[in-house]
């Protein structure tokens, strides 16, 4: 578990608003290797992209509009009526389009092989395979509105943020989509919902505006208000893991608030759900070196906080560290999952 001092602790939050250059913005997603962050707009159907300059321009069209935005490899995926649709990171092309025939496609997240697609209107879940253009209906009945969706690599679960009055979040097994947990949340409204450098969860709401973080797994989770001012509507927000940063669309007043966290300095690792094995770097911090498990045979993934996939494969004594900064979450297949911070 996050030790509940880094919970409760004091966050001092910097705030930067970017407007005149959005027109209802919905989504932010940002990409950790070309350090940018992509922004769907309802308003006019595009999609821009914004450089750590603060330039703006504009990267892809989507009719219907453009909702939930999600990377997964060399492509950005988007929800578009009842399509997902994707273009490549490098211009902006379209090369991926598929029809679920869902009512209202909205949020979108990866486990770093599939898609998992909240349909608002529907009431249901699907998981998509972009290397066969396929779909299944992974959640069939969801119990209420989903809105957005984040994979919790930790629990390995798909997170689901609920739109309405007394909204909840609730867990499902990525393995078996079963309910594996549901969480009251004190808020009404929630639009997006993603992961910080802690593992923590993050949520926005409309009723009130409010970005709020608690731990998943505990009993009784304790919330707390960010304090992020300047909100309007806030939607499906994303989190920066290169500048520990919140992305968060504002979309009553056609903003984009990057929101830094500066606690996250003080991220440590958390206990797993397996004492069989360790983790530690290398002297040289290039690599991982694995105790306590038999190599070869057993597969591992790791992934950043947001669970998004940097590398996989069989262990080894030793496993080379993609180029990456920051927490890595280090999940070994049928045994548990160890967090590790890479200077």
């Amino acid at each position: 578990m996050i030790p509940r001092s880094l919970l409760l602790g004091p966050v001092i939050g910097i705030s930067m608003s970017l407007s005149a250059q959005y027109n209802d913005p919905e989504s932010v997603e940002h990409d950790p290797i070309g350090d940018r962050y992509f922004v769907s707009n309802l308003g006019d159907g595009t999609i821009k992209k914004r450089d750590q300059a603060g330039n703006v321009t504009p990267f892809a069209s989507a009719s219907p509009d453009p909702y939930g935005l999600e990377i997964l490899g060399d492509t950005l995926y988007a929800c578009s009526g009842g399509r997902v649709k994707g273009y490549l990171l490098s211009d902006g092309s379209q090369v991926f389009d598929l029809n679920t025939g869902g009512g209202f496609l909205n949020g979108i997240t990866t486990d770093g092989h599939f898609l998992y697609v909240t349909d608002f209107s529907g009431q249901q879940i699907f998981r998509v395979e972009p290397s066969t253009s396929s779909f299944t209906t992974w959640v069939a009945g969801t119990g209420g509105t989903p809105n957005g969706i984040v994979y919790e690599p930790m629990s390995d679960a798909l997170l689901v943020a609920y739109w309405g009055a007394g909204a909840i979040v609730r867990g499902y097994d990525r393995a078996t989509a079963a309910i594996t947990g549901t969480v009251s949340t004190g808020v009404g409204s929630i639009d997006g919902i993603t992961l910080e450098c802690h593992g923590l969860v993050v949520i926005s709401s409309w009723s009130p505006n409010r970005i709020s973080r608690f731990e998943w797994g505990v009993v009784s989770p304790q919330f707390e208000d960010l304090m992020v001012p300047g909100l309007s509507q806030p939607a499906d927000i994303d989190f920066d893991t290169v500048h520990d940063r919140i992305c968060i669309p504002s979309g009553g007043n056609d903003q984009v608030i990057l929101f830094d966290l500066a606690d996250c300095a003080t991220a440590v690792p958390g206990p797993s759900p397996s004492d069989a094995f360790t983790v530690s770097l290398t002297e040289d911090g290039r690599a991982l070196r694995f105790q306590g498990l038999p190599l070869e045979a057993t597969a591992y993934r790791l992934l950043d906080v947001t669970g998004r996939l940097l590398d996989a494969g069989r262990l080894q004594a030793t496993v080379l560290l993609p180029a990456f900064t920051g927490a890595v979450l280090v999940q070994v297949d049928g045994i548990g999952v160890r967090r590790i911070m890479v200077p």
